[in-house]
């Protein structure tokens, strides 16, 4: 069953949006509110130092598995 983001975020009003397709296996950097994917990249390293370079002094950092992947397309 697939639903909308608006639906998605209605009925789990707590959790973050799922992660788009293309990001599977790779590093996240988000802001700090969760709201905003800053860079994203194999290397947790660099990632993380794009996002510093953004103005984000303390991204918060996910990494993506590559499957099963949930999320959207």
């Amino acid at each position: 069953m697939q639903m909308t983001l608006q639906e998605y975020a209605s009925r789990f009003p707590d959790r973050n949006r799922p992660v788009p397709r293309e990001f599977a296996g790779q590093w996240l950097a988000w802001n700090q509110d969760c709201s905003e994917i800053l860079s994203h990249g194999a290397d947790l390293t660099t990632v993380r130092e794009q996002a510093i370079a953004l103005g984000c002094a303390r991204p918060v950092l996910q990494k993506v598995p590559q499957a099963p992947f949930v999320g959207r397309a």
